[in-house]
């Protein structure tokens, strides 16, 4: 952090005053003889900026304004979507970059956008807690306006998410409360915060149970149905805010983790802790791997660590990539890919580890500040992400299919 300037005695690499300058540390030009204006400047002057990454991008969407805080693909992969700093979601074309739409009516930074698991709806919400839901219009009428089926305010946002497979929209708020609403109808329910705010949540594969995790440290397994908490794991496991957590694929398992380096897992059907390791600090994502074939997790640090465990030993299995390492960067999103595992990293990289033997397989860059979002869409193969940078790209996978 840089200090206040004026509290700042004037030094040189001598020790010696600095010719020109009285006992207040002023410079005044008129009484400068060796040192010239064009001195002062010649610092600046020989300044360049940062050479930037190599773009491997396919294309660049720069029309926000500001940071570009999440990204998502229309199910079929045509469309993409951006909400950013400016208060402005997006709706464009992955191929042309061309904006169809534009959501607008938000009152602060948007923060979730995504389409529902039939294509059928746009969600949008903003920090605020402006929730925006929008008709999609067919391939007939593509640049006709989207209608607003859905709006509703809630406290300030933290999260928000479709359910996998049904019209149903989730969203967490600063004061712990999870709204579920039926699309179109407007249906809701309320999983109940008392105050403390929800962090992170995922729905079980099963789809009728939700895992959250709360600022406090607290990990709860909910109901859909009921609306009734079924497990707690209480504050006194993580002690600490819990930053991810992820659902195993057979439904059976919780890992959630912490910014202090602890990994709990959860069995989810009783609410059991079977496991708690420690790792290291700043923890920032966890993801189980989707290969049945693979029962691994993966964790990532914003130290830039990034490792994969082996479930059954929970043990490390491969160290992808240390904190320790030169040039290494911290990683914000993560996401399986078959047995691949894709980060993205503080330095606005992608980076592809196989996950059989930890090794890297592909490096993506062209992002000149951090990675924000992430994600995926197989119908296409392609990767797109958001940045602090102000623009979001979309990335051609291209690891072949013998490879995956």
């Amino acid at each position: 952090m840089k200090g206040n300037q004026e509290d700042t005695p004037p030094s040189s690499i001598n020790g010696d005053e600095i010719s020109g300058m009285d006992e207040e540390g002023i410079i005044y030009l008129d009484e400068m003889e060796e040192v010239q204006l064009e001195d002062l400047m010649e610092s600046e002057d020989d300044y360049t900026e940062m050479e930037p990454p190599e773009d491997h991008a396919a294309l660049v969407f720069d029309k926000h304004v500001g940071s570009v805080f999440c990204c998502n693909f229309h199910p079929d992969g045509k469309l993409a979507v951006t909400g950013g700093e400016d208060d402005k979601a997006y709706v464009w074309s992955v191929v042309t970059g061309q904006i169809l739409m534009e959501c607008d009516g938000h009152k602060d930074s948007v923060i979730f956008t995504d389409f529902s698991s039939d294509g059928v709806y746009l969600a949008t919400g903003d920090m605020s807690g402006v929730i925006k839901v929008w008709k999609c219009n067919g391939e007939e009428n593509p640049h006709q306006p989207w209608p607003v089926v859905f709006e509703y305010e809630v406290d300030d946002l933290t999260l928000g998410m479709w359910h996998f497979g049904a019209r149903v929209l989730i969203v967490g708020t600063v004061t712990g409360d999870i709204f579920i609403f039926k699309i179109p109808s407007g249906e809701t329910k309320v999983l109940q915060g008392f105050n403390i705010k929800v962090e992170c949540a995922k729905v079980f594969r099963d789809g009728v149970r939700l895992a959250a995790g709360y600022e406090d440290g607290a990990v709860k397994i909910w109901d859909l149905k009921t609306g009734q908490p079924l497990h707690t794991i209480p504050p006194n496991i993580h002690q600490i805010r819990v930053t991810d957590l992820d659902t195993h694929h057979e439904n059976n398992l919780l890992a959630s983790i912490s910014t202090d380096g602890k990994v709990v897992l959860t069995t989810s059907s009783n609410g059991k802790v079977v496991g708690q390791l420690e790792t290291e600090n700043d923890l920032e994502v966890v993801a189980f791997a989707k290969d049945p074939q693979l029962d691994y997790f993966a964790l990532g640090t914003l130290n830039g660590s990034v490792s994969i465990w082996d479930l059954t030993r929970q043990m490390v299995r491969h160290q992808c990539a240390k904190s320790s390492d030169e040039n290494v960067a911290g990683v914000t999103k993560m996401l399986w890919i078959k047995d691949h595992l894709v980060t993205a990293g503080l330095d606005g990289s992608i980076t592809v580890y196989e996950g059989r033997s930890g090794e890297k397989r592909l490096v993506l860059t062209g992002h000149r500040s951090e990675l924000l979002d992430i994600c995926y869409n197989a119908k296409e193969n392609i990767l797109l992400t958001s940045s602090e940078d102000g623009t979001a790209r979309i990335f051609k996978y291209e690891l072949n299919k013998e490879n995956d």
